[in-house]
């Protein structure tokens, strides 16, 4: 994209550029210096830091701004430079790119909210799926490919694992190091008769794990070695939690509302002498993340590890008709994706924002085992956008639930 001309406010401190195609941008004076590439102000490796912002005036102002090479380049000067004869030179397509206009900024929170696209294509309820072999015959592409599902639908089942235990930690190293939580970096879900709902033949309501933790995990593994036909229940079932927000939001803006301001507390506390790990674990957080722009980007929901409610008297009737009405979305019928495990398969899904459930079992002499791991969010992310980068694939870095929108 050209710059077609320019001008200069009168108190020098904006830049309005207008492009070949008659779009208006307005930049700062700071923001134009302090994003700088020239060969003294650009750092050369990583964690360089040549531009001390606090050094420079707090009056920077632009002196002269010249449009080079037939539209293709901005050189500016200022008044109150802090390196004498300083030029700061911008190429136009990244001043284009990274225009800052109210209409722009919209474009990209849309563009990177996969999750919101996803969603308004109302497909059925039916999983994605990837066949091992497909992993293995062609391991980025495969690995892109159940990648992929994640990161846009939140889930993806891979058919046909050999029932090895050492095959969690082999597809999950594809990707990212797997994420070390107070119960290791491996655990197996399986009846021990220890006392954790998740080891018994309990149900298990809708839920996040592992909320206590400041960053909750962001992919979770879980890996069938054994679901014996003997066995009668355990039927698996997950809901995406940034629908039902959604949903709330649109239903009762009042009771989003309060779950975007209202706290709950998590609590994780276990001394005892049979206890695998003692484990001391306690978090505040409110069970809806917006960012700057008002768009949803975390949701946290676990009912079992939630403690003793800490907010303002003013808040503690609110909370409960909001956490109410939460609850009411997400048992809807329709929002839910059920499915029974078979021994092999291996699901996939975003932690951050998927609930799962378990319903209740008996094993009648068969026995169920489930080997899980968790794979952390950001290194997620970053292996689909370079494994998109290395096979050629055009993707836009996504939301991913990571209270981020970037």
């Amino acid at each position: 994209m050209s710059i077609k001309n320019v001008q200069i406010s009168l108190d020098k401190n904006i830049l309005e550029i207008c492009w070949s195609d008659d779009h208006i941008s307005r930049f700062h004076a700071k923001w134009i210096r302090f994003h700088c590439k020239c060969v003294r102000c650009k750092p050369t490796v990583t964690f360089d830091y040549k531009i001390d912002i606090p050094s420079f005036s707090p009056d920077l102002a632009y002196d002269e701004v010249k449009i080079t090479d037939e539209g293709q380049k901005l050189r500016v000067t200022f008044e109150k430079e802090l390196f004498q004869n300083h030029v700061t030179e911008h190429d136009s397509d990244w001043l284009r790119q990274k225009c800052y206009c109210d209409a722009c900024l919209e474009d990209k929170v849309k563009a990177r909210d996969v999750i919101s696209k996803h969603l308004r294509k109302g497909k059925k309820k039916i999983l994605p799926k990837v066949d091992y072999k497909e992993i293995v015959d062609n391991s980025d592409r495969g690995t892109f490919k159940w990648l992929k599902h994640v990161i846009e639908e939140g889930m993806c089942l891979i058919e046909n694992v050999p029932r090895e235990e050492k095959m969690i930690e082999e597809i999950g190293s594809k990707v990212a190091t797997l994420e070390m939580t107070s119960y290791g970096p491996v655990w197996s879900v399986i009846d021990t008769g220890v006392d954790n709902a998740a080891y018994s033949t309990m149900g298990l309501p809708l839920h996040q794990d592992q909320p206590t933790y400041e960053t909750a995990p962001g992919l979770q593994l879980l890996h069938t070695l054994r679901f014996d036909s003997a066995v009668t229940g355990g039927d698996s079932t997950l809901v995406d939690m940034f629908k039902a927000v959604e949903i709330l939001r649109k239903e009762s803006p009042e009771d989003f509302q309060t779950l975007v301001e209202v706290p709950a507390t998590y609590c994780q506390i276990d001394h005892s002498p049979s206890s695998i790990e003692p484990t001391h674990l306690e978090h505040q957080k409110p069970h809806i993340t917006l960012d700057y722009f008002g768009k949803v980007v975390g949701c946290v929901w676990h009912p079992g590890l939630q403690s003793a409610l800490q907010v303002r008297e003013r808040d503690v009737e609110r909370y409960y008709k909001a956490h109410n009405k939460m609850m009411e979305i997400i048992r809807r019928e329709k929002l839910q994706y059920k499915f029974k495990l078979s021994a092999g398969d291996l699901i996939i899904f975003n932690n951050r924002r998927m609930l799962h459930a378990r319903d209740a079992y008996k094993s009648n002499g068969g026995v169920r085992h489930l080997r899980g791991a968790y794979l952390r969010l950001d290194d997620v992310k970053s292996k689909y956008l370079v494994l998109a980068r290395k096979l050629g694939y055009d993707v836009i870095p996504p939301k991913v639930g990571n209270n981020s929108s970037m």
